[in-house]
């Protein structure tokens, strides 16, 4: 079961979507921001920079934080939308989204 600790952003939602279309049954624990839920200790254990999202995969015992690592470990878990002959391609996209065209959405 992956656990997904998240607020309502744009990074949590895309983990989420993630979530439903590799057909995973997992949990969602809202972090309310707002309240600054996410750099209490037992948060910041999990994601030291104190950012949702962060996935907790209690199969393996497996903490992931980081919108794009998250997709990438759901990608290789599930063996889907992330094909080991493409991972270069998809990496470069992926890296543009997190640090281009998401950031300027945000803005």
């Amino acid at each position: 079961m992956i656990e997904l600790l998240t607020a309502d952003t744009p990074n949590g939602k895309k983990i989420s979507i993630m979530l439903e279309e590799i057909d995973f049954k997992y949990k969602t624990t809202k972090i309310d921001i707002y309240k600054d839920e996410q750099f209490k200790p037992d948060f910041k254990k999990i994601s030291p920079f104190g950012k949702i999202p962060v996935i907790i995969d209690h199969d393996n015992n497996e903490n992931v934080f980081e919108s794009g690592a998250i997709l990438i470990y759901l990608g290789e878990k599930s063996n889907k939308f992330y094909e080991k002959n493409n991972r270069t391609k998809i990496n470069q996209w992926l890296m543009a989204q997190m640090g281009l065209i998401g950031p300027l959405i945000g803005q």
